[in-house]
């Protein structure tokens, strides 16, 4: 893909179906993630890393992970959160991209071009 062909506001977010999480009373998204391989084995026996860790999003992280459906456009979810958050969520689009490209750097969703 030619670098002036990446318009982020295209692409599908798609979670990966690995990661559980949860809603609490507040609204607010919890991650779990689940550390299984054999890299990760052996940094739990030498390291002791955890074998799972809780990634708590803010009120926007949720409302963003809440409205990934697998069927939305960042473009789409860019106008939900704009609803909901108003002028608290500006500047929106390069907070969204940014936000999209760690959760993809971590694995934690893939992107999808316009339903390829």
């Amino acid at each position: 893909m030619k670098k002036n062909d990446k318009n982020y506001l295209d692409f599908i977010p798609i979670k990966n179906s690995k990661i559980t999480w949860s809603e609490d009373n507040f609204g607010i998204v919890t991650l779990e993630i689940t550390r299984k391989g054999l890299f990760d084995k052996i940094a739990q026996n030498l390291f002791k890393v955890p074998k799972s860790s809780s990634i708590k999003l803010d009120k926007l992280g949720s409302c963003v992970w809440k409205n990934i459906d697998g069927e939305s456009s960042i473009y789409d979810i860019s106008k939900y959160v704009k609803a909901s958050f108003g002028k608290d969520c500006e500047p929106l689009y390069e907070r969204l991209i940014t936000y999209f490209t760690i959760l993809k750097d971590n694995k934690f969703i893939s992107l999808k071009k316009d339903g390829r």
